[in-house]
């Protein structure tokens, strides 16, 4: 890291691919009147600034980035009295990290999407977070690796002029810690860790107890855009875990008590004989189910574990498939 004139510039790596993303520099705003959103300095787009976040954002959402269009691209400029104390508490927190960790600079920064509504994402804003997003593997603040941008997108909430935001942050990682499916941990295991994660080779989830969550969490950009509808989404959601193939009710039920505990399973398990009897329909049935889950990723892996005990005669259809067509006919 070079340090030049008191601005420091720096490269960021993917946290999956190991490859830089964007380049934070100074000056790189228009030299028009500063315009302000939540308290950000709009960046002007024919920075290098602008580019290198725009292409990261477009890179994350792999095949709607043709459907999506970028409004405007916002930088945490700090223009507040808390804002810069929450910038120096990150620097700060930085530093003790590494000296924990060995003093030899591994504080291991990286960059995590994390969406909500415009409201909340404006009180973040001014006043840092206030609550925890997830509980699938540890209750804490969770945020995507760059390259799986999709996994949050659905959190993201169209405004009054149809526009969604996405919050890019950077984030000290530190050493991690693999949280295990289910697991309601809320601190570290110990305080060798700093941060959690669902799979150490290619995290999906990258998670912060509340303890940390305004200290190793720094809020960097605001994406503003126009992407595919959430339907758009949860269609593609389905078809995933319809192409994993169909699962017999018993094994399903098994697998959802192993991963969310035996009153979930059971719910699940009633659920389902509700679709059956057609009490409930495919969409209906596909909705609950998430909500039950509380995280897609974690409800396509439940299905992937059900789909070792394939049924051996023709199955019925699944309520993926019956809810993406029903969806699809709307």
């Amino acid at each position: 890291m070079e340090e030049q004139d008191d601005q420091v510039s720096m490269t960021v790596e993917d946290s999956c691919r190991g490859e830089a993303i964007l380049e934070d520099s100074s000056g790189s705003e228009t030299d028009d009147e500063p315009e302000h959103f939540f308290g950000l300095l709009k960046i002007g787009e024919e920075t290098r600034e602008y580019d290198g976040v725009k292409k990261a954002f477009l890179a994350g959402m792999k095949e709607h980035a043709k459907d999506t269009q970028v409004f405007a691209i916002y930088k945490n400029s700090a223009p507040t009295s808390p804002m810069k104390a929450r910038f120096a508490a990150f620097k700060a927190f930085g530093k003790l990290v590494s000296q924990k960790n060995g003093g030899q600079g591994n504080v291991n920064v990286k960059y995590g999407w994390y969406s909500g509504s415009k409201e909340e994402i404006s009180q973040i804003i001014s006043h840092g977070f206030g609550r925890c997003n997830g509980q699938s593997h540890g209750v804490g603040v969770y945020l995507s690796p760059t390259s799986f941008l999709l996994d949050r997108l659905e959190s993201s909430r169209a405004d009054e002029n149809d526009l969604r935001h996405i919050l890019l942050c950077k984030v000290i990682m530190g050493k991690t810690e693999v949280i295990p499916a289910g697991s309601k941990q809320r601190y570290p295991s110990s305080g060798e860790f700093d941060s959690g994660v669902d799979n150490l080779e290619a995290p999906r989830r990258l998670v912060f107890w509340t303890a940390f969550m305004n200290s190793h969490i720094l809020p960097d950009y605001i994406i503003s855009f126009k992407a595919p509808s959430t339907t758009t989404l949860l269609i593609n959601r389905m078809n995933e875990i319809r192409n994993l193939g169909f699962v017999r009710v018993s094994a399903l039920h098994l697998t959802m008590v192993k991963f969310l505990g035996p009153a979930k399973g059971a719910l699940i398990s009633r659920l389902y004989d509700d679709f059956v009897k057609r009490k409930v329909t495919g969409v209906q049935l596909f909705q609950i189910v998430r909500r039950i889950t509380g995280d897609d990723q974690l409800l396509i892996e439940i299905f992937k574990s059900s789909t070792n005990k394939r049924v051996g005669r023709a199955p019925r259809k699944t309520c993926a498939v019956q809810a993406a067509a029903e969806l699809r006919r709307r």
